[in-house]
């Protein structure tokens, strides 16, 4: 007797059919830095880079690795869309517009990129724009903390607006860090620590002199990622910004290699393009 394969359901499926206890979260890994997150009812998706507007742009070798887990179609009812900067891998215009059609879902940006989403097309009802240590207020029991990052230094606007930010996601009593691209810093350290995280979302792909003179904005490394989480006392340290272009990348064995031999008793997750990972506190 033969017994027929289950289709593997894809994350649109996953998300629709997902039922959480109210202190959990489900997190599914989409590449870079995208992440899409549910918590109860609610939905939020950081950084999509659902296209291949990079290479459309550029060429090669920008190239992806593998194709989107998620299509901008199917994020119609998506609650809040979450862009740390404007990088094309993470403020992606394709992605943001298909997704702009939705009557339902609202774009969190730095407050220095309010006049570029206005130019592609956002109106100021779906916008909401945050500054550096501001937190705004999303629900409930829903609220977003905003930090300054360094790419690999701050850059503000002639207003003082930092392009590049940090996000603290508290969802009930579970706080979710999205570090978005920056390299570590003493700031960061400190003005995370109060703030009890549960997971931290670190990039891991580093920077150096070669990526740079091909304009190559760089992050921390995996050992700057594993030394932050730990010392802001993350529950769940999760590495990102590796496995989509082969060129701008970091191998996430070095990552884990380092934890295992400094830090073994700490939590940390790899995840594969469309995984789900279900975190309870």
């Amino acid at each position: 007797m033969i017994i027929p394969m289950r289709p593997k359901q894809t994350v649109y499926d996953q998300l629709n059919s997902t039922s959480l206890p109210e202190r959990a979260i489900a997190l599914w890994s989409l590449g870079q830095e995208g992440f899409l997150v549910k918590w109860k009812d609610t939905t939020v998706l950081f950084d999509p880079y659902l296209s291949n507007w990079v290479y459309e742009l550029a060429g090669e070798p920008w190239q992806r690795a593998f194709e989107p887990p998620l299509q901008p179609a199917e994020c119609m009812n998506i609650d809040y869309v979450v862009c740390s900067h404007h990088h094309e891998d993470h403020m992606d215009k394709l992605t943001l517009q298909e997704i702009g059609k939705s009557a339902v879902t609202k774009f969190i940006v730095p407050k220095a990129h309010r006049g570029l989403m206005k130019e592609w097309g956002f109106s100021e009802e779906q916008l909401i724009c945050v500054s550096h240590g501001e937190e705004i207020k999303l629900g409930d029991e829903i609220k977003l903390a905003a930090h300054a990052a360094k790419h690999e230094e701050f850059e503000t606007d002639e207003d003082g607006e930092h392009f590049y930010l940090s996000y603290v996601l508290s969802l009930g009593e579970i706080k979710l860090l999205h570090a978005g691209d920056t390299v570590g810093f003493t700031e960061l350290e400190d003005w995370l620590k109060p703030q009890a995280v549960d997971v931290a979302l670190l990039p891991i792909n580093g920077r150096d002199y070669i990526r740079k003179r091909q304009g190559i904005v760089g992050n921390m490394n995996y050992r700057e990622a594993a030394e932050l989480g730990v010392a802001i006392g993350a529950k769940l340290i999760v590495p990102m910004h590796y496995g989509l272009f082969a060129h701008n990348d970091e191998n996430p064995a070095y990552f884990v290699d380092y934890m295992y031999k400094h830090y073994p008793r700490s939590s940390i997750h790899l995840f594969s393009p469309g995984e789900r990972f279900i975190y309870m506190k």
